[in-house]
């Protein structure tokens, strides 16, 4: 392994070969909107169980039974989970995602 200065996987101005170690990862926000389309007569027991779920926040309802929400969470895998728990609800016809941002510093505002 090369030691030289701008070595892939070394320090600059080491004589020897030490591993980079991570930068620290800044906290970030995972944010999702979605639709949820709940089956026929179903829309106050789905949105029931959706306020339930920590990090998801339902926002409007028609009455064909859509209902539109957003998952905020840390990760973009527990988004993920999430959007699999929800398409999973009794109820619950289907789910489209329809925004998605990373807010990789949620404290920081534009």
């Amino acid at each position: 392994m090369s030691s030289y200065p701008g070595a892939k996987g070394h320090r600059f101005g080491s004589n020897e070969a030490k591993p980079m170690e991570p930068e620290p990862r800044a906290a970030s926000l995972d944010i999702s909107g979605i639709v949820v389309h709940a089956a026929a007569g179903r829309a106050t027991p789905v949105r029931a169980a959706l306020e339930r779920i920590e990090g998801v926040t339902v926002h409007a309802a028609s009455p064909e039974g859509k209902l539109v929400a957003t998952l905020e969470t840390e990760s973009e895998a527990r988004s993920v989970e999430l959007f699999e728990r929800i398409r999973a609800l009794e109820g619950v016809q289907a789910v489209a995602m329809v925004y998605h941002q990373i807010e990789t510093d949620p404290d920081q505002e534009a």
